[in-house]
């Protein structure tokens, strides 16, 4: 197994992130897709090299060069030295051009500190090598956030859900990570993909619009609207590639998968304030409502196996809402402030 300090000493590997180009491309791609297991310690080695830089130091104008020229004119003061002090018998005059060297090594050391506090100062961030700073938001059940990351991508975040991202995008690709439910706008930018983490599974895009789902006790589900998204396992390197309106379902326990077709007022209904079920079992209609509305489901008797229910609701209360379903499903319930009493 190799390690970062592996990939830090490796010249093939230190050409590749500074000077990348089609073969090297093509080696560290195939290397990647065959060794899974390491690709963590090989982008934790890049981001190191792609941080720490070596700006050149600016030094004050004509400095150089006078250093330059006072050690190219030395030679010659000092062979009028030491002719005079052979007629004067007083010795070789060393300390004259000893202070002279002395100042100059001190100047070219002053130089090379200050280039050395240069680079330290403007490519580690606060001081910490290769640190990067993570951002974390959270909504609350019942509540929806929008935001903006740096490249210009817009997310859209459901209730009880968290997506964590860094200050700032690596410059090579853009990674962010998510638990619960998000609908995604990414920015096109054809030099760094966008990849979203969830639960196993690593979704990758340069410019698109998709949703997804990734709910506790339930299939992963990523719903592509429009352009076009690699889904990866991150235990395997075969991708499924979808086309707008094909959604993949992922079975993060058994790794079992399928692609098919979704409704896109079904799925992105949400987004518009809607409350959207088709052919929805009992637990996803309560994990539904809990997340819309802040409440916890208390249920008495046996929940219905085969209980399907399709109906959509907006801008209605949750006291509406249940007294809609109870006359379809045959169910009694209880509101008590934020908990909800159901019987079957």
């Amino acid at each position: 197994m190799k390690t970062k300090e592996d990939f830090l000493t490796d010249p093939e590997f230190v050409a590749w992130v500074k000077h990348p180009n089609p073969q090297l491309d093509r080696y560290w791609s195939n290397w990647m897709a065959a060794n899974p297991g390491q690709v963590g310690e090989l982008k934790l080695a890049r981001e190191i090299l792609l941080r720490v830089q070596y700006p050149t130091y600016q030094v004050p104008k004509g400095a150089r060069e006078e250093v330059l020229q006072q050690l190219l004119r030395e030679p010659e003061r000092l062979g009028k030295r030491k002719s005079t002090a052979r007629e004067n018998n007083t010795g070789w005059g060393w300390q004259p051009a000893g202070q002279f060297y002395r100042t100059a090594a001190i100047l070219l050391f002053a130089f090379g500190l200050g280039w050395l506090l240069t680079s330290v100062e403007e490519s580690l961030p606060d001081g910490v090598v290769a640190e990067m700073y993570w951002v974390e938001k959270t909504t609350q059940p019942g509540e929806k956030l929008q935001l903006t990351l740096g490249d210009g991508s817009r997310i859209w975040l459901n209730a009880n859900s968290r997506l964590v991202f860094p200050e700032k995008f690596d410059p090579s690709e853009r990674t962010v990570r998510l638990i619960g439910e998000a609908y995604f706008e990414v920015e096109k930018d054809s030099l760094r993909p966008f990849h979203v983490e969830t639960n196993g599974l690593v979704t990758t895009v340069l410019g698109t619009s998709f949703n997804i789902a990734n709910r506790e006790g339930f299939e992963i589900a990523i719903s592509l609207v429009s352009g076009a998204v690699k889904v990866t396992e991150k235990t395997s390197a075969d991708p499924v590639i979808l086309a707008p309106g094909e959604a993949l379902h992922h079975d993060a326990g058994s790794g079992a998968q399928r692609v098919g077709y979704f409704d896109p007022k079904v799925v992105l209904g949400w987004k518009e304030g809607w409350i959207r079920f088709d052919q929805a079992s009992v637990n996803e209609v309560l994990q539904t409502l809990e997340n819309w509305y802040g409440v916890e489901f208390r249920v008495k008797g046996s929940r219905p196996v085969g209980w399907e229910f399709s109906g959509e609701y907006k801008e209605q209360t949750l006291e509406e809402v249940l007294r809609s379903m109870a006359y379809v499903q045959n169910f009694r319930y209880d509101i008590e402030g934020k908990v909800v009493h159901l019987k079957f």
